[in-house]
Order: structure tokens, then C-alpha cells, then sequence
């Protein structure tokens, strides 16, 4: 008997800060957006006091962040990310199937007879990664993704564990589930369904008429539809079944020249070039952005363009190359750009990847990008690194409240003293 769970971190970028501050424990946090822009992140106390409104500008909360003695933090997306993958080990010591779906969720194939535990099996993976990491989840168990999902949302109010195993419990639970808290539903779905009195999953689920169902929300509805009924339409994903991976950001103040984008555009292209070697994949495209910030008068501009290579490649200087060639194209000088990313796309395990029968044999740099990535993983992350990222970063994103790299980084190691 094969079940789905899906496992997903309590208030993580909270969470992540609270793992090094103990004194922060049953204490309200607030976690701000690149550029300490707004609050993205909160933990219950802070919610419990009146926060919680995702993206409300941070200037509008500094007064009643300083009357709660609310601890503010800037994003700190490199041990954010670490302490994601500490998780995910864990996880994949219960389970040889694990799709990392997010940073701090992911879906877990469990397997076992008709007397398996599947809720002592929950409790045991919240435990070890409490243990090990630091990090409270939620642990949702059903025959599904969409009913893993649905599991997961009602853990919290279930001691971290909720398991939708039968057919009558499961029911029972979607007859009071509103159908637009489904995962892929939405407001603006939920809002179409109500007009044939499809109000909740149980309805949805029981729906007759499946071409209504298609036609108004596509083929993704329909495997909804299907999920919630108890069959697997949604499987669980290997990271060589991505089909695209990327990183942007936005920059710290208004970017007006060239050079600055270009040593922008290196760094991102970097940072996802190591997720493709990680995964040990290769990439057939490239595409990169730029544009102007929408908030502020006057003219915008967005620009947007790609490249094919004709081979597939995983190469950082490759990547970087092909990124620049791009920004030659979609570059207009006289704008202030607010943000800028790449995207790798037509992503393929390595062991896949076919050569050009006509174009010369691919250099791909593999010794050199294998060498930096073994630097980079025993002295830490961006150690070393192409010259074309710079040096400076002058355009790198704020983070007034920036705390440490408690995990990745010998000089912010936490000290004890005996």
C-alpha cells in the first residue's frame, strides 16, 4: 500500500532564525522581502498580535514592531537554503522517493502493508528533523498529492500529524473543506465552480459532469477532480524531471549601467548553474529579464530574451556567456532597472544529453567546474568564483537586518563558551 505525505516547515524563514536564537523561543518574528521591503514571514505570536498581512510595507509596521518588541530580520536566503537541505536529507533516510517541491516542502512516497502506522511514521519524521535540525513541520498522509495537501493544512490543528487514509474519513473531511483552499484551486477557480454550487472539495470531488469540470478549469481541474477521488494523476518527481530551474533578484537600488547588470546576470547564472551540476543535469536554453520598477512614474521597461546552445551544458562560463549575449539584446540604456534573473530551461539528466552531429565537440570546463564546486563546498559558498560576478556587487539587494551564516561560514560559526 503506497501513500503520499507531504511535509512542510512551520513558519520556515521564521523558524530558520529561531533555530540560533533560543532567546527568540515563543517570541513574535517578523521576516522582510528582498531590499527590506516588506514582511513575508511571521510566526504565530507575531500573527497572535496583529501581523500577518503578507507584503504590507515595512515603514507602515516599524511603530508597532518596536511597541511588541517584534525581532526583525532581513532575508537570508543562504541559510535558508542550507537549512532546507538538512531537512531534505532527513527525509530521504525514511524514503527513496522525495520531491523537494519548494524550499521548505516537499512530497514523500511511503510504502508499507495494511498494518503499516502511517501517523507513527508522521510523528517519527517531525521528531527527527526537531531533533537533528531544529525545524518543526507539518505532516499531511493520504493517497494523493491534492489529499496530502489537504492532510498537511489540518496537521497543525492535529499535533503536527493528520492522516486521510479511508475513504469515509477522507469525505468526511472535504464535506467542511472549502474549495478554494485546494492546492491549485484558488480564489479566481473557486469563484467559477460557485456558479454550479461546487462549494466545497466534497462537491468538487463528487462533481458528475467531468467535461464542465475540463472546460473551465483545463486539465489541471480535471486531475484535481481525480486527486481528490483517490487517484494518482500528480507523481512524485525526481529532480531530473525539472524541466526548468533559475534565480533572480531584486537589486538593492536602481541599476542604470551595463557592467552592473552584466556582473548581476553572472551571479545568478551561478547560482542555478550549481543546482543543474548538483543534480548532475544539463540545460538546452537560456533565458534572461530585466525590468524597471513598476511602482515608481515614469516610463517602463521590461526586457526579456533567450538562447539555444547545441548541446546540452551545465558549464558556469558557458552559462555566462550565453547570459551576457542576451543582456546585448534586450539592454536599453537610459532605464533604472529594478530586477533582473536567468532561467535554464530544457533541463535533461546528463547521461541524456545528445552532442550536435554537426557542431564542433563541447568543451564543457568539467574538471575546472567540478574543482571550484569541491572549494566551494568545504570553504563555502561563492569562495570562488568567476570574475565576471565582481567584486563589490554594488547592486547586490539590502539586508539592513541581515543575521548571520550560522551554517556556512567558519566566521559566523556560533562560539560556546565553557
Amino acid at each position: 500500500m503506497k501513500m503520499v505525505a507531504l511535509v512542510d516547515c512551520n513558519s520556515f524563514y521564521c523558524s530558520c532564525e529561531k533555530i540560533f536564537r533560543p532567546d527568540l523561543r515563543n517570541k513574535p518574528v517578523v521576516v522582510l522581502s528582498n531590499n527590506d521591503g516588506a514582511a513575508i514571514a511571521f510566526t504565530k505570536e507575531a500573527k497572535a498580535l496583529g501581523f500577518g498581512q503578507m507584503c504590507e510595507a515595512f515603514f507602515k509596521l516599524r511603530d508597532r514592531i518596536k511597541k511588541h518588541n517584534v525581532a526583525v530580520f532581513s532575508s537570508n536566503y543562504t541559510l535558508y537554503d542550507d537549512i532546507s537541505k538538512r531537512v531534505m536529507n532527513v527525509l530521504r533516510e525514511f524514503s527513496s522517493k522525495v520531491e523537494v517541491y519548494s524550499i521548505d516542502e516537499a512530497f514523500v512516497e511511503i510504502e508499507g502493508d495494511e498494518n503499516f502506522d502511517f501517523e507513527a511514521w508522521g510523528a517519527q519524521v517531525r521528531a527527527e528533523i526537531f531533533r537533528r535540525v531544529g525545524m518543526p513541520v507539518g505532516v499531511g498522509i493520504s493517497k494523493t498529492k491534492v489529499l496530502a495537501k489537504v492532510a498537511n493544512k489540518l496537521s497543525k490543528k492535529n499535533n503536527g500529524v493528520c492522516t486521510l487514509l479511508t475513504d469515509q474519513k477522507i469525505d468526511e473531511t472535504l464535506k467542511d473543506f472549502p474549495v478554494r483552499d485546494i492546492w491549485g484551486i484558488g480564489v479566481r477557480s473557486a469563484s467559477k465552480l460557485s456558479i454550479f454550487n461546487v462549494r466545497t472539495a466534497l462537491e468538487l470531488k463528487r462533481f458528475p459532469d467531468e467535461k464542465i469540470i475540463q472546460k473551465h478549469l483545463t486539465k489541471i481541474g480535471r486531475e484535481i477532480q481525480d486527486e481528490l477521488r483517490g487517484i494518482n494523476c500528480l507523481s512524485i518527481e525526481s529532480p531530473e524531471d525539472k524541466k526548468n530551474t533559475g534565480n533572480s533578484r531584486s537589486f538593492g537600488y536602481d541599476v542604470f549601467t551595463k557592467e552592473e547588470l552584466r556582473e548581476a546576470l553572472a551571479q545568478f547564472v551561478t547560482n542555478a548553474s550549481l543546482k543543474l551540476r548538483a543534480q548532475k543535469s544539463v540545460c538546452y536554453g537560456l533565458t534572461a529579464f530585466i525590468h524597471t520598477n513598476p511602482f515608481k512614474p515614469g516610463p517602463q521597461y521590461y526586457g526579456i530574451d533567450s538562447i539555444r546552445f547545441s548541446s546540452g551544458t551545465s558549464d558556469v562560463v558557458k552559462l555566462i556567456k550565453g547570459a551576457h549575449e542576451v543582456l546585448d539584446h534586450i539592454y536599453r540604456p537610459g532605464f533604472g532597472y529594478k530586477k533582473g534573473g536567468i532561467l535554464l530551461n530544457h533541463i535533461v539528466p546528463k547521461n541524456e544529453c545528445q552532442m550536435d552531429l554537426f557542431a564542433p565537440s563541447s568543451d564543457d570546463n568539467e574538471p575546472l567546474n567540478n574543482v571550484v564546486d569541491m572549494i566551494n563546498r568545504k570553504y563555502g559558498p561563492q569562495t570562488v568564483k568567476s570574475g565576471a560576478c565582481g567584486i563589490n556587487q554594488s547592486w547586490k539587494t539590502v539586508h539592513a537586518y541581515k543575521s548571520r551564516h550560522f551554517t556556512t561560514d567558519w566566521n559566523d560559526l556560533l562560539k560556546v563558551e565553557l
